[in-house]
């Protein structure tokens, strides 16, 4: 079955169990609950977005949920009618949660954490100071609602949790799934490449809102009370349990985990004394047994049903994003023609031309001078050494460059434009980077972590041409034969190809290399050697940061050693090599 086919089967098998399930006679399992249920799904797929895919810990989700039955209810008190209270209620969360985000999303993995916990307290603790508008601690009463009848609900229930399901799916579906998946695991590596980290997790955290928002405003009027503790903090933690429960990050998750855990709390009689008990064992038992939760643990066998036959399939990386066929390699369009077209790249440059300048850039942290006046510039067409002992400042120096630092003095130029006040994501297309350690995704295949960069810098690419372009330059780099391997299983010679193939797509003007030749066997360093040939023939600056003296000193032309994070020597680098002070620089280091 093709990838493009299964949510289709996904969500007919869910729209057959969700008509069939209150009736399915299984204890315990009323229309009622399976109306919260639903809804408490819905609001699930918006803590997914934050948690499960995008890997931000959200401790205030159940503000979320609370907030629009609060302002619903109120503006229906005030005299507003109905249906426009509930609209203003999920628009005001929105908006809210909007700005808790743009507050918020810039704050390390643990302070993102603490910051949505205490939002969950303020709104618990607005809703518990006034009230003559909330009801306090008895909670606010919502006379409208009951009396379309508990069938009704059901199928509103459903139909939201349905559309939910759709619109989830088409946000993490192919190059949207690549954009979000390379943010979770290294937002550096996300940013060198040209994604907006910021926006990225804003726009994802006021998306979550909104499935809080109708699941919440749902809720509210289909219980028909709402009370503090449903925007409290033991509620949010109930939220990422469930959803841990159940599977975070896949799309079947928040409903396993729903229906499970509404299910439980009847089983328990609603008895407090055992409330506790039977949430803290499947918690539990998930965190030991079912590290991806129970969808975790069936996908195998749902695998199996939805796929009856792998023979005779070529089966890319483990990943659950599909991005559609792969074209042969003779279908796959040459960069050249991609110049011409003015699809990918912005055009070869003709060689000897400046391409990058570095003006007396200085860097300070605290009272620490990292770099002190550093001047060079860099031609078009040609590998430029950038060498030193460990602490001279070469890796302080490429973050400037790329965006990673601001300078604290002087300018970076690039084709005579000043670039050092731009973001690092706009710099992308012009600048491309590989790392000292390949900052790869795993769980994306190799043509995945290569198309990746091409989905930021050359977004008006379909998809299909975008593919065949990053599969030409895998070709290119000899690295074909595993173009639909996952990166994690490749060894790090090969980590550090891709990489570089990675920062080389789309004909950058630049391209720094940090460590190239680490780990490299003495077949892949000539094979490197090669490539790095082929891309100064293009027309390619290529900045190199080396230790391998005798590696680099075979494909530099020019370069400059710094020592402190000072500039000690600049010229052609067979010769600065030889100087005196560069020896005394790395005295026990060359010999």
């Amino acid at each position: 079955m093709s990838v493009s086919a299964r949510p289709v089967v996904t969500v007919v098998v869910l729209s057959l169990l969700a008509v069939a399930s209150p009736w399915a006679g299984v204890p315990g399992w009323t229309l009622s609950v399976a109306t919260v249920a639903a809804f408490t799904a819905l609001a699930l797929l918006g803590l997914n977005l934050v948690f499960g895919v995008l890997g931000m810990l959200a401790f205030g989700q159940a503000a979320f949920v609370a907030l629009p039955g609060y302002v619903a209810g109120m503006l229906e008190v005030a005299g507003l009618p109905t249906l426009a209270a509930v609209l203003a209620g999920i628009v005001v969360t929105v908006l809210v949660a909007a700005l808790v985000a743009r507050i918020f999303v810039h704050l390390p993995g643990t302070y993102f954490a603490v910051g949505t916990l205490g939002f969950s307290f303020v709104v618990e603790g607005l809703a518990r100071a006034f009230p003559e508008w909330t009801g306090g601690a008895s909670g606010l009463v919502f006379a409208t609602g009951r009396d379309i009848g508990p069938l009704a609900w059901y199928a509103l229930s459903v139909s939201a949790l349905l559309a939910g399901l759709v619109l989830w799916h088409l946000t993490v579906r192919t190059d949207r799934d690549r954009r979000l998946r390379t943010v979770r695991h290294d937002e550096l590596a996300a940013a060198v490449i040209g994604i907006d980290v910021a926006t990225v997790k804003v726009r994802m955290f006021t998306l979550s809102s909104l499935f809080c928002a109708v699941a919440g405003v749902g809720l509210a009027y289909y219980v028909g009370v709402l009370v503090p503790e449903g925007a409290g903090v033991n509620r949010s933690l109930e939220y990422v349990g469930t959803l841990l429960l159940g599977g975070a990050g896949s799309m079947l998750g928040p409903i396993v985990g729903a229906a499970l855990v509404q299910w439980l709390f009847v089983v328990a009689g609603y008895g407090k004394q055992f409330e506790l008990l039977l949430y803290g064992a499947a918690f539990l038992g998930a965190v030991l047994y079912a590290r991806h939760g129970l969808v975790g643990l069936a996908a195998p066998i749902w695998r199996r049903f939805v796929e009856p036959s792998d023979s005779g399939r070529v089966k890319p990386a483990a990943h659950a994003g599909g991005v559609g066929p792969t074209p042969s390699p003779s279908m796959v369009p040459s960069v050249a023609s991609s110049v011409a077209q003015g699809a990918v790249t912005a055009g070869t440059q003709p060689a000897m031309s400046e391409a990058l300048r570095v003006e007396r850039v200085s860097k300070r942290f605290g009272g620490v001078q990292a770099l002190h006046e550093v001047s060079f510039s860099v031609c078009h067409g040609e590998v430029f050494a950038l060498v030193g002992p460990n602490g001279a400042g070469k890796s302080t120096l490429f973050n400037v460059i790329c965006g990673v630092e601001p300078p604290s003095a002087g300018q970076v130029l690039l084709e005579g434009e000043r670039i050092d006040t731009l973001p690092i994501h706009e710099r992308a297309s012009r600048i491309g980077r590989a790392f000292q350690v390949a900052r790869l995704v795993p769980g994306l295949s190799v043509l995945e972590n290569v198309v990746t960069r091409l989905d930021q810098i050359a977004r008006d690419l379909p998809e299909g041409m975008r593919r065949a372009a990053a599969l030409r330059q895998l070709e290119q780099f000899g690295l074909q034969g595993l173009a639909m391997h996952d990166v994690g299983v490749l060894a790090a010679g090969q980590h550090k190809l891709v990489d570089l193939a990675r920062a080389a797509v789309g004909s950058p003007r630049v391209v720094l290399l940090d460590e190239p030749a680490v780990g490299l066997t003495a077949d892949e360093l000539d094979h490197l050697r090669r490539l790095l040939m082929e891309l100064r023939a293009s027309g390619c600056a290529v900045v190199v940061v080396e230790h391998n003296i005798a590696f680099v000193s075979s494909v530099a032309d020019r370069g400059v050693v710094l020592d402190g994070g000072a500039l000690i020597a600049a010229g052609d680098f067979a010769t600065i090599i030889r100087e005196p002070r560069v020896l005394e620089a790395y005295f026990g280091v060359l010999s």
